[in-house]
Order: C-alpha cells, then structure tokens, then sequence
C-alpha cells in the first residue's frame, strides 16, 4: 500500500470514529421539554400538568412579604410507572428569571386544597392540588421546573412548563 493510500484510509478511519462518537454522545442523553399551560407533560414517570397561574390577594394564613406577590396554580400528577412512586410538592421548583436565587418551592400546604408535601401514587393513579408561593412583584412569568435524576443522583431529562401572569 502506497503512504498516500495509508495515509488517506488513517485520515478516513479518524474521521469515522469522530463521526462515532458524536452521533453516540447524542444518543441517548438528558433532553429538555418545554410546554405551556394546560399542556401535559410526559416525564419516565409521571405525567404532570399545570393550570395557568394567576396573582391573588391572600390565602388563608400565609403572609407576604413586602415586594413579594401570592401566585397560584393548579397542578396534576399521574403515576404512569408499574410501580409506587413518592410525588413530592417540592420537586416542582417555581422560576422567574435568570438569576440564582430567582427560585422558590411552593408554600406549605394550609388546607387539603392545596398540593400535598408528599403522596405515594400507586400506578393509574393522580393527585391534583394548588401550589401557592411568592414571588417578586416584579416577576412577569413563571416557569415550573421538573428535574429527574439517574439512580447515581446525576441530573436526567429537565422539564419546564412556561406560565405567564
């Protein structure tokens, strides 16, 4: 084989295995999902949805704080696995902009309105409930984010419903 031909099939075979290991670090890899109110969203183990947020005045014993506003939505949860699973109230984090405290978790449940802090759903089954919280006054929209996790705690697919107020 002439040093042109091998050096051509050595350049060919780099390329090949960089091709390779693209398409496979594509493959199979956490994604992100955006929806809208009232869409539902699809996750490995649940399906969620959230109703359209709105601003209200009060609610029941909560307080708010000086520059803050009380926020409120409805939000669904659908056990789609085979099996049992603990759907948390504080696994849905609530954001409003781009800084790093620009987060917040719902406020602790007041009445059986409210989303409960935790509920075991057997498959088929769903949990409906308000999440209130505060938010700056300021804030103009509100995006609930939902992030899984692979079984060594590295973050999975990342799910964010966009609200506007």
């Amino acid at each position: 084989m002439s040093k042109k031909v091998f050096k051509f099939n050595k350049t060919l075979l780099c390329v090949l295995i960089l091709a390779t290991a693209l398409l496979l670090a594509g493959c199979g890899g956490a994604k992100s999902t955006r929806a809208k109110a009232d869409e539902t969203v699809h996750t490995a183990l649940f399906d969620f949805t959230c109703g359209q947020a709105e601003v209200i005045d009060s609610y029941k014993s909560i307080s708010i704080p000086d520059g803050d506003k009380l926020v409120q939505f409805q939000i669904s949860v659908t056990n789609t696995s085979e099996d049992t699973y603990p759907i948390y109230k504080d696994d849905f984090q609530l954001q409003w902009g781009d800084g790093d405290d620009d987060f917040c978790v719902g406020c602790e449940p007041e009445d059986d309105v409210m989303l409960p802090d935790v509920t075991n759903l057997a498959p088929g089954e769903s949990v409906s409930g308000l999440i209130v919280a505060k938010i700056p006054t300021d804030a103009s929209t509100l995006t609930v984010a939902y992030q899984e996790n692979y079984e060594d705690g590295s973050n999975a697919n990342a799910y964010f419903v966009d609200l506007s107020l």
